[in-house]
C-alpha cells in the first residue's frame, strides 16, 4: 500500500505517546512492505536534531499548525491565509509525489482541517486512529476555519476568492474511525456521533523490545522506596499528588520526575517541593530515549500514574508493567481499560494523596501483593504489544484502500481478557 500519515507532531520532535504510537506503526508498517509518507509540521524542540536524512526517508516537515511551545496562536487574518495556502499546496505536493492509496490521519490539533477537506473532495480513503479527543476540541483550535463557524455565505464566498477551504468538514462519514479507548469512542459521539457509532476501538500498544525485564524475572530485592513519575509535565498529569504523598512517606522515600512539556508546571512543582520540605528527596530528569527511562524503569520500586482527567489512554504504566514494575494509578480515562487494582496494579482515587501513599506502603509491606501485580502487569503489557496493534491498523488500511470489498477486519479483543481468564482458572 502507498499511505500518507498526517499528524501534528512526530518524532524525534514529539511530547508523548501519541506520536510514539505513530512511529512505531510507521515503522512496522514500512518493514511490512509498504510505502508510508509522513506529512506533519515544522515544530521542532530545542536541542532535538532531526534524524539524518529523513525527508528522503518519507518524513515530509511542512506544514504550520497553530501552536507554539504550549501556545495556542491567532495570527493575523493576512496571516492565517498565508498559512492556509502554504498547508494546501504541502499537501498536494505529497499527494502528486505519493499518490496514496489511503490517508491515515492521526492527530489534528490545532491543525488546519481544510487538509481534511481537500483529502475527502479528492475520494481518497481515510483511516482516523483517534488517540484523544481532537475530534471535539480540534476544529475550535483551528485559527482559520473558525473564523467561517455559523457563517456558511461568508465562507462559500471567502473559499471562491481565496481557493482555500473554509469551513470544517462533516467528519462523521467521511472514512474509518479507529479510537484508541472506550472513553475516548464515547466523547467522539458529542459531535461526530456517525464515526463514534461506526468506529471500532484497537486499544494502543508499547514497543516491548525497549522494556524489557530482567533475564529470568526481577530479583527479590530490598524495597528501596524509589518512586518514578515519567511522562509529560502537565498539571492534568497530577504530578502535585505524587509531591504531596511523598511528604506522607517515610523520609528514605524519594522520587524522580522524569518528562518536558509545561515550564510554568515545572516551576510550579519545584515550589511545591521546596515548601514540603522534601526538595532533597526529589530530582527532576528531562524526557530521554527510550532506552535511558528502559534504565529509569528499572531503578524505580514502584512507577505512579496520578493523572486527574479523563486520559485518552496511558502508555507509561504499560511501559513499566513490562518492566516487571509495579504501577499504582488513578485509573481514570482509558487506562481505566486496562487498569485492574489488585490484578495488574493497584488504584488511588484521583487527587487523593493520602491514598496515593497508603497504596505504595501496601506494596512496600507485601511481597505477594508486589509479585502478584507484577506478574498480571506483564501479562497485560504482552496483550497491548505495538506489533499486535500494528497489525490490527495494517488490516484497516487495507480494508480502507480496497473499499471494504471484503468486509471490515476482526474487532480487537480487550486487554483484560486475559486476566479475566486466569481469575477464572484460579477459582475453579
Amino acid at each position: 500500500m502507498r499511505i500518507l500519515v498526517l499528524t501534528n507532531m512526530y518524532p524525534p520532535h514529539h511530547y508523548g505517546g501519541y506520536e510514539l504510537s505513530c512511529y512505531d506503526t510507521v515503522e512496522r508498517l514500512r518493514a511490512h512492505g509498504h510505502r508510508v509518507t509522513v506529512l506533519t509540521t515544522t515544530l521542532r524542540l530545542p536541542g532535538v536534531a532531526d534524524r539524518r536524512d529523513e525527508r528522503t526517508g518519507g518524513v515530509r516537515r511542512d506544514l504550520a499548525f497553530y501552536w507554539d511551545d504550549h501556545r495556542l496562536l491567532s495570527p493575523s487574518l493576512p496571516e492565517r491565509l498565508k498559512i492556509e495556502r502554504a498547508n494546501q499546496l504541502a499537501l498536494e505536493n505529497a499527494i502528486s509525489a505519493e499518490r496514496p492509496e489511503v490517508v491515515s490521519v492521526w492527530n489534528m490539533g490545532a491543525m488546519s482541517f481544510g487538509l481534511l477537506t481537500t483529502i475527502i473532495e479528492k475520494q481518497i480513503p481515510l483511516v482516523y486512529m483517534v488517540c484523544d479527543d481532537w475530534l471535539l476540541y480540534g476544529p475550535k483550535l483551528d485559527a482559520w476555519s473558525r473564523l467561517f463557524t455559523g457563517r456558511r455565505a461568508i465562507a462559500r464566498a471567502v473559499r471562491r476568492l481565496t481557493g482555500v477551504p473554509t469551513s470544517v468538514p462533516e467528519l462523521g462519514m467521511s472514512g474509518t474511525f479507529l479510537f484508541v479507548s472506550d472513553v475516548v469512542r464515547q466523547a467522539a459521539t458529542k459531535t461526530t456521533p456517525e464515526a463514534a457509532r461506526n468506529g471500532s476501538v484497537v486499544y494502543s500498544g508499547i514497543d516491548r523490545r525497549f522494556f524489557p525485564p530482567l533475564a529470568g524475572g526481577r530479583p527479590r530485592r530490598a524495597w528501596r522506596w524509589r518512586l518514578l513519575y515519567a511522562g509529560r509535565l502537565d498539571q492534568r498529569k497530577g504530578i502535585h499528588v505524587a509531591l504531596d504523598a511523598l511528604s506522607f512517606l517515610p523520609d528514605e522515600a524519594t522520587l524522580e520526575i522524569r518528562g518536558r512539556g509545561d515550564s510554568d508546571y515545572l516551576s510550579t512543582l519545584r515550589e511545591q517541593a521546596a515548601r514540603l520540605g522534601v526538595e532533597g528527596r526529589v530530582r527532576f530528569s528531562d524526557h530521554s530515549g527510550r532506552t535511558d527511562l528502559h534504565k529509569a524503569y528499572m531503578e524505580a520500586d514502584v512507577v505512579v500514574f496520578p493523572v486527574l482527567w479523563s486520559e485518552p489512554f496511558g502508555l507509561v504504566p504499560l511501559e513499566a508493567m513490562a518492566c516487571g514494575i509495579p504501577v499504582v494509578a488513578t485509573g481514570t480515562g482509558g487506562s481505566g481499560e486496562y487498569l485492574r487494582d489488585g490484578a495488574n496494579c493497584l488504584l488511588s482515587p484521583p487527587g487523593d494523596a493520602t491514598a496515593l501513599a497508603k497504596a505504595v506502603r501496601r506494596l512496600a509491606s507485601d511481597v505477594e501483593l508486589r509479585n502478584r501485580v507484577v506478574e498480571g502487569g506483564l501479562m497485560t503489557a504482552e496483550e497491548l504489544d505495538i506489533d499486535a496493534l500494528a497489525g490490527t491498523l495494517e488490516a484497516w488500511h487495507r480494508a480502507a484502500a480496497e473499499r471494504f470489498q471484503h468486509g471490515r477486519p476482526e474487532e480487537r479483543r480487550s486487554p483484560t481478557d486475559r486476566l479475566d481468564d486466569l481469575d477464572r482458572h484460579q477459582q475453579r
